[in-house]
């Protein structure tokens, strides 16, 4: 072998190495990356999906751990911040913690996504009537009816409203209607007797 050749032969081996060294690097910069990658990806699948994260705060709330439910609804609509459901079980339990202010900015936030949603309508709506911010709590009503004239729990409630404002006559047709809707609805039969 001449000495071009074995010139040759080294600088050949020499390109082999760093070609074989650079790929090992290559693998070892990426296979710590692509394990990342693959955790992540599994946490995911393994993370409870919204209807659960609901369900445990339900139970939660259900038994009668409001703080710990506002707690778990918190985190529920930092990571699901566009899904209504959420935002008014917040809203709802900030009412029943006394938080009317931070409730009723969750259940406009609610609106926002879902303008047409009467039960949200209603929820501001008794919400804006116990804070006795009476006509905006009517305007809500009014939305509700708008969107479902046949729900006979808003018709009840907008009626209670009525006899908040001292407007009897009104309450009464109110309460009637959602007794023509529902004619067990025991709890406004009670209240036509009252107005007679």
């Amino acid at each position: 072998m001449t000495i071009f050749q074995l010139i040759m032969l080294a600088a050949a081996a020499f390109f082999a190495y760093q070609v074989y060294i650079h790929i090992q690097n290559i693998d070892e910069d990426a296979e710590p990356e692509s394990i990342r990658e693959l955790e992540e990806m599994n946490a995911v699948i393994q993370a409870p999906s919204f209807d659960e994260r609901i369900e445990e705060a339900d139970k939660v709330y259900m038994d009668g751990d409001i703080a710990k439910a506002k707690e778990l609804l918190e985190k529920i609509v930092k990571e699901f911040p566009s899904i209504a459901e959420g935002l008014n079980k917040l809203a709802f339990t900030l009412s029943k913690l006394g938080e009317d202010d931070e409730s009723l900015l969750y259940y406009k936030a609610s609106l926002r996504i879902d303008e047409n949603d009467d039960m949200t309508h209603n929820a501001i709506a008794r919400l804006l009537a116990s804070m006795q911010k009476y006509e905006e709590a009517e305007k809500h009503y009014q939305d509700a009816i708008e969107i479902d004239d046949n729900y006979e729990v808003t018709w009840f409630n907008y009626a209670k409203l009525m006899l908040l404002i001292d407007e009897k006559d009104r309450a009464k047709e109110m309460f009637e209607k959602a007794i023509e809707i529902d004619p067990d609805f025991d709890e406004a039969k009670e209240e036509v007797e009252k107005l007679v």
